[in-house]
């Protein structure tokens, strides 16, 4: 085969190629499968959560939040499953996140399933929370549901199915208290 006929051979795959990606984000848009480009905005909102409330960059973790969120929480503290507006969500972590000393939201195999402007996200995490040499780890399974709209993918829900849990839950409540503390 010549050197000419591998070229137009080439430009013939990377042209179909660019073709078949065109195709399929017009079809994205109308419900079909979603791109890669989805799909890693979807990873880095679930994976950015975590990390930037590690972080206490609140201004992050509201970015990747729909207007109203649920969380259920259930199977770590009972109760019943909540909705409630970003800044309310984002508020009662602040309450309790900077009262330790560090925390460590692990999240990995993220695995996202959708089409069109829904998706879900189905992640392991392993949650750390430290007051000096004490700690509370909870190990489970994430859901996050997602919408697209106006301004990328945000997440509408979480829930954690706890898997299992080391440590000391009272450090939860040590926590909280240091916040209180340090607004008076």
């Amino acid at each position: 085969m010549s050197v000419v006929t591998r070229r137009h051979i080439l430009a013939a795959a990377v042209s179909a190629a660019m073709i078949s990606a065109v195709s399929a984000s017009v079809s994205s848009a109308s419900g079909a499968a979603l791109m890669v480009e989805d799909r890693m905005a979807i990873a880095e909102a679930v994976a950015g959560i975590g990390l930037y409330a590690d972080l206490r960059d609140w201004n992050r973790v509201k970015s990747y939040f729909a207007a109203r969120v649920t969380t259920d929480y259930t199977s770590l503290f009972g109760g019943a499953a909540a909705t409630s507006g970003r800044d309310a969500l984002i508020a009662q972590w602040q309450g309790l996140l900077p009262g330790f000393d560090a925390t460590q939201h692990l999240i990995t195999n993220i695995i996202v399933e959708g089409a069109g402007n829904d998706a879900v996200a189905r992640s392991h995490v392993r949650a750390t929370h430290w007051i000096g040499g004490r700690f509370w780890r909870v190990g489970g399974r994430y859901l996050h549901r997602l919408v697209r709209g106006p301004e990328g993918w945000r997440v509408k829900a979480i829930s954690i199915r706890r898997l299992y849990e080391e440590g000391d839950r009272a450090v939860l409540a040590a926590a909280a208290d240091r916040v209180k503390a340090e607004a008076k």
